[in-house]
């Protein structure tokens, strides 16, 4: 196997680990494999420093990323890029990187640079287009979803993004729409059914809101967000009880606004 093929076969599960959902994913952060991490950095460290390349640098900056050492896994991964400007996975691991510290310009960058290295990559259109949201550049954000789904028609992450970028501009019909077709294709998608009570919620018919983000706990029961939004829906039709017993379940699984919440509504005689 080629170093491309080595590379691009990492980048996937680098994807997959970090950016399986987007962003506003609702979870604990996951530190009981750091340990495991920082030993995978000093290995690749030893390596940097007997034999320099471009394997070494790209997997020590994504380790680094893994345990949110962003500063220094922009570090390593533009060596990386520095060691070969023709591989597409350390642009496309910096630019994920960039995201998460609101670089969104150097990350539609980083991503463009993928893309035009690698074009069937279906990640680097999909990434592309939740930067392109971030930017508020809706029609080409709308143009590399539909490209990565015609890539891999069969892959629910791009099409529950469409849905997030009709949701962002209002167009709840559309928004609606898109969430169903990702829980199709992807009937554990609990997002979309979270997304889809959120817009019932904020259309104020709090019986489907509280229907679908249900479906979104029965599929992800660590999904604080699912029992903070469904305690919400709870609150505006008079459900104490089951608002504060929500809550509860949400600031045990780690929610402080959950929890801050519970304090402020639930303790009032």
């Amino acid at each position: 196997m080629n170093r491309i093929l080595i590379i691009l076969t990492t980048i996937t599960s680098f994807a997959y680990g970090q950016k399986e959902l987007p962003a506003n994913t609702a979870m604990q952060t996951d530190t009981s494999n750091w340990k495991n991490i920082r030993g995978k950095i000093n290995d690749e460290s030893f390596w940097i420093n007997s034999l320099p390349s471009i394997e070494h640098y790209f997997n020590r900056g994504k380790y680094k990323g893994q345990i949110q050492d962003y500063n220094g896994a922009l570090e390593d991964l533009t060596k990386a890029i520095q060691s070969d400007l023709t591989e597409p996975a350390p642009y496309y691991s910096r630019g994920s990187i960039k995201e998460r510290l609101k670089d969104y310009k150097g990350a539609k960058d980083d991503f463009t640079k993928v893309i035009e290295l690698k074009p069937d990559f279906e990640w680097g259109w999909n990434d592309r287009g939740l930067i392109n949201i971030e930017l508020k550049d809706y029609d080409d954000a709308e143009s590399d979803f539909k490209q990565a789904i015609k890539l891999n028609p069969t892959w629910s992450m791009p099409v529950f993004n469409l849905g997030t970028l009709y949701d962002e501009q209002k167009d709840f019909n559309k928004a609606i729409d898109y969430y169903l077709q990702s829980i199709k294709i992807d009937s554990i998608n609990y997002m979309s059914y979270n997304n889809i009570g959120y817009i019932y919620f904020e259309q104020k018919n709090y019986d489907l809101a509280i229907s679908y983000y249900s479906q979104a706990i029965k599929v992800y029961p660590k999904y604080f967000n699912a029992f903070r939004n469904r305690a919400d829906a709870k609150i505006a039709k008079g459900d104490k009880e089951g608002a504060c017993k929500d809550l509860q379940t949400a600031a045990d699984l780690g929610d402080e606004k959950s929890l801050q919440s519970f304090k402020e509504y639930c303790n009032k005689k």
